[in-house]
């Protein structure tokens, strides 16, 4: 069987891409043929080492979306291909517009049209949770944002509204990441709950890692520098308020993103703090105890999975539902109400604090995510492809 993955731009770092890597490389290795197709070139070419090299990936030709270049070159995909099952990784309206556009064509044209599948990667109700959160700030369109929210929220709501409407319109099977968002999905896309189906994000179990807990007085965070939905200058204030209480704990920020700059320059003052860049997580997952997450909102974040295979203890708030999935308050990390930092500084002091504490939900971590190990999730996405 020959499947497409379409990605609004691969290669990149981001979760989406880890992920589609992921599963790309789990179904050649069980025979099956695979493409990745990006509508716009990606711009990290060392993520591609992670790739098998039978997996096929390709691009558009041309930087505008609904081109006639566009249109046939994508038609000419499917067609040498043999393409049987399409996996969209988008949620983007005009993505999905295109999409409806070309099926529609094939379909009138008495030709077949291969099943097409819309992965949803966050909350679907998202931009409606954290929309105070969103509009902070001092800027101009924050502010006009705020004095007309009445009037910003219709606006907000109709145009999510819009995108999973269209998203339905052209897919067979619509996936998210978790059970609590099939409502939220249906709801807004006006779909029958039997075309939604819940699938986890999976990551590859390393057998290597022997789960034993290490007395590592480090904190960690990895993920993209994107302040609008990862927050990362919440943590860093939390951790200026801690550092001087802690000065054998440092706190490592592994990551690369467009508010690099400006994060490295809020935090210049505060000891023990170090900026790694972009690199390969897995020797900061072993060197720390405690992973932080201060984001506004996510959809299924692998890098809680991931640090918790090296017994790293998850502290998040809990400003989406998927999170009650991975991790259980006081057995295999911590949970704290959406933004409250008081409580985040006060459960992050007792993990620091008791060592026998850290050390139990360490070891429930380190044995609860292995349900998440893509073996265990391949299966799904099987049946789902094979339907």
């Amino acid at each position: 069987m020959n499947i497409l993955f379409i990605l609004k731009q691969f290669p990149r770092y981001g979760g989406v891409e880890k992920m589609t890597i992921t599963l790309s490389n789990s179904l050649v290795k069980i025979g099956y043929n695979v493409c990745i197709l990006s509508l716009f070139k990606g711009n990290k070419c060392e993520y591609m080492s992670r790739l098998d090299s039978k997996v096929v990936c390709l691009n558009m030709p041309n930087e505008k979306l609904f081109s006639r270049e566009n249109r046939r070159h994508f038609l000419l995909v499917l067609q040498e291909n043999e393409i049987d099952v399409i996996i969209n990784q988008n949620m983007d309206y005009e993505v999905n517009k295109l999409m409806l556009k070309l099926k529609g064509n094939v379909q009138g044209n008495g030709k077949y049209f291969p099943a097409f599948i819309t992965v949803v990667h966050n909350d679907p109700f998202v931009d409606f949770k954290c929309l105070d959160t969103m509009i902070k700030g001092r800027g101009v369109k924050n502010v006009l944002k705020r004095m007309l929210k009445p009037i910003y929220q219709v606006y907000i709501h109709n145009v999510v509204r819009r995108s999973y409407i269209m998203a339905s319109l052209v897919s067979d099977k619509m996936v998210v990441l978790s059970k609590s968002y099939v409502s939220s999905c249906a709801e807004l896309s006006r779909c029958e709950y039997e075309k939604i189906i819940a699938i986890p994000n999976g990551f590859n179990v390393d057998d290597k890692v022997d789960g034993l807990f290490l007395n590592r007085k480090k904190l960690l965070y990895v993920g993209r520098l994107v302040e609008t939905q990862k927050k990362i200058s919440e943590l860093i204030n939390i951790w200026k308020y801690l550092c001087e209480e802690f000065l054998d704990w440092d706190l490592l920020i592994v990551g690369d993103g467009p508010d690099k700059d400006v994060l490295i320059n809020k935090a210049k003052d505060i000891s023990n703090i170090e900026f790694k860049g972009y690199q390969d997580p897995r020797e900061y997952y072993e060197k720390a105890s405690i992973f932080c997450m201060t984001s506004i909102f996510e959809g299924f974040p692998m890098c809680l999975t991931e640090a918790m295979q090296f017994g790293c203890v998850p502290i998040a708030f809990d400003s989406f539902s998927a999170v009650y999935d991975i991790i259980k308050p006081g057995e295999t990390g911590e949970l704290v109400k959406s933004f409250d930092k008081k409580e985040y500084v006060g459960k992050l002091i007792h993990l620091i604090d008791d060592e026998t504490y850290r050390k139990k939900l360490s070891k429930n971590a380190f044995q609860y995510v292995k349900r998440y190990d893509i073996a265990n999730i391949l299966p799904k996405w099987i049946e789902l492809i094979e339907k």
